[in-house]
């Protein structure tokens, strides 16, 4: 049962390594001294893959599989209940290979009978495996992860790459549901981007460089003794933000993960264009370092600051926030002018009440 003993052992470091936030510092908010709404009148209402959802927050993939992953998952899925937000579980391969810990996955359903879940599964799912995974849960959406990286640096990892964009497209065809293909930690870039939209898919997560390094917990499980700067891979996840909002052009939904916990660097990411935000490591470590009500707290604390930030900018609604003004510096801006990204358009933008 390596699968389901990985599980575990990926919980366990992703504790013990340095909480880290997603590099947002190359984006700058402009400010608004004559902001013309009160604090009453600002919501957080967000739209994703036809849902209309109260909050533009969502509990990412994390884990399932274990008895650990299972208490883990109750947990967090009482507090998206509590909380009003969607939850993704993590891959569902262990239970379609084992049955018996269906319920490790069935508990997020059984905490959260109404709540908005997504399944999940890896670009190595067949439309049949993506249906089950679906009807597992009774979920609303269905991601699928790529972690080319994490899969290379695994003694027991699957390399066999060939026909993932294939699949995929089978897979939307396949399912009643939305499809939302995700990062683990790596990054999604244009090219990629506007390949996987062509396809159909419902929504992108850049799933960037900031957050857990599952590169860094796979070279310490397996002792593969990657090198130092290779373990510092991938995109970082503002860059791979911006790069995948040019790509679909609106025409696809596009979802912000990898270090996000930072109310302002949320808020970033939604002014930016993201249509949600993916939180994982965060949660996780807080709920088992301090939990359930720690989490729930940090939460409403995030939501409150958004809301905050979004009137400090003159924005009463996430569709206005995505018009105000940003600045772009440094090495972002370096980045995505030489990829061809007008990052002046960001700061000429006008939000008009």
């Amino acid at each position: 049962m390596l699968r389901l003993r990985r599980k575990d052992e990926h919980i366990l470091l992703s504790l013990q390594q340095k909480q880290s936030l997603a590099d947002f510092s190359g984006v700058h908010f402009v400010h608004n001294c004559l902001p013309e709404y009160d604090w009453q009148e600002v919501t957080l209402k967000a739209g994703l893959c036809g849902l209309t959802l109260q909050s533009p927050l969502f509990i990412n993939a994390i884990t399932g599989g274990t008895s650990l992953a299972m208490r883990v998952n109750a947990a967090l899925a009482a507090v998206a209940r509590e909380c009003g937000l969607p939850m993704a579980i993590g891959s569902q391969k262990a239970a379609l290979e084992h049955p018996g810990v269906e319920s490790t996955f069935q508990v997020v359903r059984r905490e959260n009978p109404d709540g908005v879940i997504w399944a999940n599964l890896g670009s190595y799912a067949t439309p049949a495996m993506a249906c089950e995974a679906v009807r597992m849960v009774n979920a609303a959406a269905v991601q699928i992860h790529l972690n080319v990286p994490q899969e290379l640096a695994m003694h027991e990892g699957d390399c066999r790459f060939r026909g993932n964009l294939e699949r995929i497209k089978e897979i939307v065809r396949a399912v009643n549901v939305p499809v939302i293909v995700k990062e683990v930690g790596f990054g999604i870039a244009r090219e990629q981007a506007r390949a996987l939209a062509e396809l159909g898919v419902s929504a992108i997560d850049v799933g960037g460089k900031g957050g857990t390094n599952f590169l860094a917990i796979e070279n310490r499980r397996s002792r593969t003794n990657i090198s130092p700067d290779i373990l510092n891979w991938g995109i970082p996840t503002a860059i791979s933000l911006i790069e995948v909002l040019d790509a679909v052009g609106g025409k696809t939904d596009v979802i912000a993960a990898g270090g996000m916990f930072s109310s302002l660097n949320i808020a970033k990411a939604l002014a930016l264009g993201a249509g949600a935000v993916g939180l994982a490591g965060r949660p996780v470590y807080l709920l088992l370092k301090k939990g359930r009500t720690a989490l729930i707290r940090e939460i409403r604390r995030i939501e409150r600051e958004l809301r905050l930030i979004m009137l400090m900018t003159g924005a009463s609604n996430l569709e206005q926030f995505r018009r105000v003004p940003l600045v772009i510096t440094g090495f972002t801006a370096r980045w995505l002018g030489q990829r061809g990204i007008d990052t002046a358009a960001f700061a000429r933008r006008k939000l008009e009440v």
